[in-house]
């Protein structure tokens, strides 16, 4: 399964709070479920794409992040998983 997991850091986070963020980021890494990583230009979030049969070792990363960061993640279909289903419940 796909999950995509858009984040943000915390509103009103602090220099010294980043340098942490950034130093849990270079002790941790990232998911090894992710096979994409993007930042927006602006610096205000990001976006993973993540492949995987199971979100929990996902969830286990995430928290080494929770204190500064705010995560929104989705689980995802292809278009050829998703309609049959779609056209199932149209009868």
């Amino acid at each position: 399964m796909i999950f995509i997991t858009t984040y943000k850091t915390k509103p009103y986070i602090t220099q010294d709070e980043l340098r942490e963020l950034m130093a849990a980021f270079a002790e941790h890494g990232e998911d090894p479920g992710v096979t994409a990583h993007y930042m927006a230009a602006d610096a205000s979030r990001g976006v993973t794409i993540s492949e995987r049969d199971d979100a929990g070792d996902a969830y286990r990363n995430m928290l080494n992040y929770h204190q500064w960061i705010e995560f929104d993640t989705k689980p995802m279909l292809t278009i050829e998983d998703a309609v049959p289903h779609i056209l199932d419940a149209l009868g």
